[in-house]
């Protein structure tokens, strides 16, 4: 994810993140599947119904209006409620997995985001942390009130689920209190699971790591009296209701890499040619379906960690039984002269295109980007 080595001082933190070279080195794919690294194809080839073969172009789907979410795990999850808040009138509820308040780095740049809000792991095994509750809602409230983003009058009763583990060294438990602060403040209907110990990692009966463990591919799996804990079927509930039960067999559904480029996915943007995205069947077939937005983490894109985190985020298991078309769009690491972005996150402090002020507006360019995937999806104009 964001991880700095434990004991590293901001200085030397920030030099760090400017000056790394990439993480892993191209993206999914690019025009077919000779194109695909050794452990993405692996990975993409053990998935039922996946198709290594070929790039599809991403398709409309009958999508319920109601029924649309955003979901995301650190960068991911700092990107997922700038999506949220952005698009509040689209997104009708937000899955964070150790994220923070909306526009939580400011117009610090990276040294604002690794100081309050996450990456930086101080010698107390903590992750850094100063609140910056008070400007994110000053700044949410001036820019719903001029219209750069949707009303925050939008937010009030919409679901929101919050992850956060009480040993996590990168993101501080405290900057999700605050977020939790920051949705209770605009009426949202806030889960907090914040009492189980585990690392920095997306939660799921599929992940490959313990709890407690820190380290790639930042996929944990932790139980509950004595059962694994399902996070994902946690916030699906709220988010839709009584679920049908899991697929935990051979998958109906398709899931395949899509074109991000005529979105306008970029180097520029540290973004990569193709993302992924599952389809069940009745959703293929023209059923009236759900639809998620799904946001990796630093480290882990595709190019890095093959499709790990596509197939142990536990999401396309409830998907293929429940109807909801799942999107995983997808980065890729970069440096000087573009934007300096080598472990591959999401855009949460503005790298994109070297900076963008309007990172976090429906305006932002890598914002655009997602948000352009979303509307072909759900065929909102």
């Amino acid at each position: 994810m964001m991880t700095m080595t434990s004991g590293v001082r901001l200085a030397s933190a920030v030099l760090l993140a400017i000056s790394l070279v990439g993480c892993g080195g191209g993206d999914l794919a690019s025009t077919d599947a000779g194109t695909l690294g050794a452990s993405a194809k692996a990975s993409v080839a053990s998935i039922p119904n996946a198709d290594a073969s070929r790039i599809i172009k991403l398709q409309r789907f009958q999508i319920d209006p109601a029924k649309v979410f955003v979901a995301g795990i650190s960068s991911g999850g700092f990107a997922a409620v700038q999506m949220h808040v952005a698009h509040s009138s689209t997104f009708k509820g937000a899955a964070v997995y150790a994220g923070g308040v909306y526009w939580c780095a400011g117009a610090g740049g990276a040294a604002s985001a690794l100081a309050n809000c996450g990456g930086l792991t101080l010698p107390t095994n903590q992750a850094s942390y100063n609140s910056t509750l008070a400007a994110s809602e000053a700044y949410l409230d001036a820019q719903s009130f001029l219209g750069t983003i949707d009303p925050a009058t939008n937010l009030s009763g919409q679901p929101v689920y919050l992850w956060s583990g009480t040993q996590d060294e990168v993101v501080n438990p405290r900057e999700m209190a605050d977020l939790n602060s920051e949705y209770q403040r605009y009426g949202a209907h806030v889960h907090f699971d914040n009492t189980y110990p585990a690392e920095h990692g997306w939660e799921s009966p599929d992940g490959e790591l313990d709890c407690g463990t820190l380290g790639s591919p930042y996929m944990v799996r932790c139980s509950a009296n004595g059962a694994v804990y399902d996070s994902v079927q946690t916030w699906l509930t709220m988010f839709i209701g009584p679920l049908k039960p899991r697929n935990n067999g051979k998958l109906s559904g398709t899931l395949s890499s899509f074109d991000q480029t005529e979105f306008g996915a970029s180097s520029n943007l540290s973004m990569g040619s193709t993302g992924s995205v599952f389809v069940p069947k009745a959703c293929a077939q023209g059923k009236t379906c759900g639809f998620v937005l799904a946001l990796h983490g630093c480290l882990q894109e595709a190019s890095l960690i093959g499709n790990r985190w596509v197939t142990e985020a536990g999401i396309n298991e409830w998907a293929d039984t429940n109807e909801l078309v799942v999107v995983y769009p997808d980065t890729i690491a970069s440096s000087a002269p573009g934007p300096t972005n080598p472990n591959a996150c999401f855009d949460w402090w503005g790298y994109s295109n070297q900076y963008d002020p309007n990172y976090a507006l429906k305006s932002g360019l890598q914002m655009s980007v997602l948000y352009a995937m979303v509307r072909r999806v759900t065929g909102r104009p």
